[in-house]
């Protein structure tokens, strides 16, 4: 705490910081403290390196091509987004890994992309993917 040790009498004009910094110094802490426990949440599985990019799509694999026209296709096949949580059920169903590969144009609007991966996530797909060039 602070002293005065002048001779004058009344009220200190001065602020007294001490607390401020108290209090400053506290929060510093905690966000310390938090912010690696926020953090460890996100996780990002990084996959392993294919040699050959053709192996890794077969015949029987679920393409979801979506341009930026807003047209959305199921392997080259057109499909209306309402009827879209539909036909993957259909086509999960059979599908015992449950993969779904997403390949979107780089012109396609990104939060219309994520949405479909809602869909297809509710339509019962355990992996999504995204095919790159």
């Amino acid at each position: 705490m602070a002293m005065d040790v002048s001779s004058k009498k009344g009220p200190k004009s001065d602020i007294n910081v001490t607390p401020l910094i108290d209090v400053v110094l506290v929060l510093l802490i905690i966000f310390m403290v938090l912010t690696p426990a926020m953090l460890k949440h996100l996780t990002a599985a990084v996959p392993k390196k294919v040699e050959d990019a053709t192996t890794a799509l077969s015949e029987e694999a679920i393409v979801i091509e979506y341009t930026d026209t807003r047209q959305v296709r199921i392997n080259g096949e057109a499909v209306l987004p309402e009827a879209l949580a539909d036909r993957l059920s259909e086509r999960l169903q059979a599908d015992r890994r449950k993969v779904v590969f997403f390949q979107a144009e780089d012109e396609a609007p990104y939060g219309e992309v994520v949405h479909i991966m809602d869909i297809a996530r509710g339509a019962g797909a355990r992996t999504l993917a995204v095919v790159t060039r």
